[in-house]
């Protein structure tokens, strides 16, 4: 069955690119639907979406945003028009996936029409910025974006440039025509945060969950998974959550290198989601390669996690203003919140006679959560402390018991 494939070009600039993407598209029995961004001229075929529709997309004209004379603005301008027409062609069924290639200017375009669409919807963006020189959160966002690197610059049709195309094109054909399958939606779904040093705890919380009859979604606790997991409780779409490894919050209190948004768990806070919270990971901050930490930071335990990631304790001070910040987070939820503190260390490095085992640091964490809650107050949270490892399989066990209670005490 044919697919509708919408192609995001600046035609005024990418024409001839453009062009061969559309062929391959169509010779693979598709329909390539081609929205125009470009602002200087008609090109040489006609698209799908003119540049004039999407201008007016954007409530305006080509000839009012030439006017202006400013890049910038027609960029933004066109973007916001071409975001308006995707949403309106998925909305209408003519959307089941979408390619987009270029420079800066191109991704930024792409990459911001395609996080304005739902999760599932297959989305390639073909750049010659985004590698491994380049920041990535911009383009990806928190949506399931592939982006492939174009090597050379996409300018023109070459032995490089035909191959990485064609690649692309591949790449968003095969996604659209995947079946998938069906979906269990009568499960009600449960997320959970997870970290490498955590994942004895949290595979074993999945298995308990899914005996259960839950639907388990693991975000990584990388600081973007707990945006994904927060816009995914305000749609209202998750039962609870099991935040076992909230280490984002940590780096974001710290400055460490992966951290979470100033609003992280108001979100689900606000929404009334029951949760059980744990220090999983939270007892360390992500430094990059150890060459560069400065060496008064290096006077704590570390543990050199890979080349390019060092785990660094964080002291007892860190640890009371996590526990603070958590608290006063979750005495103002609308819905019930258990805080576990496992008194034997809250990840597979913090444990007896681990690198990083430090349980005086560890018991800031304790005194901030009393602190948090004594600030803001609360009959719907509550904590307590158990004398287990984070990874002990009783402790998964505990969790899961409490966040299955609150959920069917809400």
């Amino acid at each position: 069955m044919p697919r509708h494939i919408v192609l995001v070009a600046t035609l005024d600039t990418k024409e001839l690119e453009a062009a061969y993407v559309k062929d391959l598209i169509e010779s693979r029995g598709h329909i390539p639907v081609v929205i125009d961004c470009g602002v200087m001229k008609d090109p040489g075929f006609e698209p799908a979406v003119s540049r004039h529709a999407v201008a007016k997309a954007a409530n305006t004209t080509i000839e009012e945003i030439l006017k202006t004379g400013d890049k910038n603005h027609a960029i933004g301008t066109m973007t916001q028009g071409a975001v308006a027409t995707a949403k309106a062609l998925y909305a209408k069924g003519n959307l089941d996936g979408i390619i987009s290639m270029g420079g800066v200017q191109g991704t930024v375009i792409g990459t911001t029409v395609m996080q304005a669409l739902p999760f599932g919807v297959p989305k390639v963006m073909i750049s010659a910025v985004a590698n491994g020189l380049a920041t990535f959160g911009p383009f990806v966002g928190i949506r399931d974006i592939m982006i492939l690197h174009s090597v050379a610059d996409v300018l023109g049709l070459n032995a490089v440039t035909r191959r990485v195309l064609a690649e692309g094109v591949g790449a968003v054909v095969g996604m659209v025509e995947m079946n998938y399958g069906t979906s269990d939606t009568s499960k009600p779904s449960v997320a959970l945060t997870s970290a490498g040093v955590t994942t004895p705890c949290a595979n074993r919380a999945r298995e308990l969950l899914e005996d259960l009859g839950y639907d388990v979604i693991a975000f990584h606790c990388n600081g973007i998974g707990a945006q994904a997991m927060e816009e995914m409780a305000d749609a209202g779409q998750l039962a609870g959550i099991f935040d076992l490894s909230p280490h984002d919050i940590t780096d974001f209190l710290c400055g460490g290198i992966m951290p979470a948004t100033a609003n992280r768990l108001q979100t689900s806070c606000r929404r009334g989601v029951p949760q059980v919270v744990a220090p999983g990971c939270a007892d360390i901050v992500l430094y990059g390669p150890v060459e560069g930490i400065p060496s008064d930071i290096l006077k704590r335990k570390y543990v050199i996690h890979n080349p390019i990631h060092t785990h660094v304790k964080a002291n007892r001070a860190e640890m009371f203003e996590l526990g603070q910040f958590i608290a006063e987070r979750l005495g103002q939820s609308k819905g019930y919140a258990t805080v576990l503190v496992p008194s034997r260390g809250f990840s597979q490095l913090n444990r007896a006679g681990g690198p990083i085992y430090e349980p005086e640091s560890d018991a800031g964490f304790h005194e901030g959560l009393q602190a948090g809650f004594k600030k803001s107050p609360s009959d719907r949270a509550s904590i307590e402390v158990v004398d287990m490892h984070i990874n002990d399989p009783e402790f998964a066990e505990t969790a899961v018991n409490e966040l299955h209670r609150l959920i069917q005490k809400s």
